[in-house]
């Protein structure tokens, strides 16, 4: 793989014009350059990242309120098969992406009969592929990592789907009173209406994620301002394939959506995009909360196979693409 070419990313990052503007206001205080240039970074990096944040989300929250979700579902409940998984991925792609979103949706799902298999599949594609995590992704990293990470998660979700398929998951069911959600016919008409509730949506997400996303953003401009990247991607790039088992063993457990990793995923990138692929694929496919909401509805045995087999093969894909990138 051709390794990145870094040896002045260091001292001579491009803020872009806010940027400058940022640190022509910051370059007079009284620190040493190093702390000036993480001043410099997070501002910088948080102003774009909340900006692009409230655009694209409210755009997919105002888009999304014209998707009729219950109609999908209950078409979903008489489905299974190929056209059950096809549907479930499809509708997994256009539901929210918070799986706290999802799950007492999938809940109900599981009620009325639907296999756990499908479900699952529904689960795994509102993770990875959801509206909000294919644009976001395409926005924040660029075009042709957002075609490598379509391909991995596409990837990831066939084999996933395949391997659940030919397990006997249905006896791992719960027994529960089944959850209410929300009901798209009591959802705002006129476009006002509308986006005035795509805006509190896209606040009340903020409000969820803002404090991670700003530890994000620490975190890398530290690395950026007190390490060499040179350093580090000689290092990365000596051992791509353990990187990468790294940073997916790092980014799984975490609950997280593509904001709250995009500090790191953009440091990573400058470094080796297949190691950032991996924590990308890692970070959003399956998370510790998730999995324990998860329990509500499916048995700890029933949880833990699918978590494993999700990992396995997320890890899987990210080794791959070591050798593709």
């Amino acid at each position: 793989m051709q390794i990145l070419q870094t040896a002045e990313m260091h001292a001579g990052h491009d803020h872009g014009l806010l940027g400058e503007w940022i640190e022509a206001l910051t370059e007079r205080l009284p620190v040493p350059e190093s702390v000036h240039e993480f001043i410099t970074h997070f501002i910088t990096d948080s102003l774009n990242i909340f900006l692009l944040l409230f655009v694209v989300m409210t755009a997919v929250y105002f888009l999304s309120s014209y998707i009729n979700m219950d109609k999908l579902h209950r078409k979903l409940a008489h489905l299974n098969s190929i056209p059950g998984y096809l549907l479930a991925a499809a509708a997994g792609m256009l539901s929210p992406f918070c799986s706290c979103s999802i799950l007492p949706v999938l809940i109900g799902l599981i009620s009325v009969g639907v296999p756990v298999s499908v479900c699952l599949c529904y689960l795994t594609a509102s993770s990875l592929i959801n509206l909000t995590a294919i644009v976001s992704v395409f926005a924040v990293a660029g075009v042709q990592f957002g075609v490598a990470y379509l391909i991995g998660s596409v990837i990831i979700l066939i084999a996933l789907s395949v391997l659940l398929a030919s397990l006997k998951l249905d006896s791992g069911v719960k027994h529960y009173d089944c959850e209410h959600h929300h009901d798209h016919e009591h959802a705002p008409k006129a476009v006002g209406a509308r986006l005035k509730h795509a805006l509190l949506d896209m606040l009340n997400m903020v409000k969820k994620c803002w404090l991670f996303i700003l530890l994000g953003v620490a975190l890398s401009s530290a690395i950026m301002a007190f390490f060499s990247l040179d350093a580090i991607t000689q290092i990365v790039n000596s051992n791509e394939m353990l990187s990468s088992l790294i940073v997916s063993v790092v980014g799984i457990p975490i609950h997280s959506d593509i904001f709250t990793i995009a500090p790191v995923l953009l440091l990573l990138l400058k470094i080796s995009p297949a190691v950032a692929l991996s924590f990308a694929l890692s970070s959003m496919v399956i998370s510790i909360p998730s999995a324990i909401l998860l329990t509500r509805a499916l048995r700890g045995k029933t949880v833990a196979l699918y978590c494993a087999a999700a990992t396995g093969i997320t890890m899987l894909v990210g080794l791959l693409s070591c050798l593709v990138l």
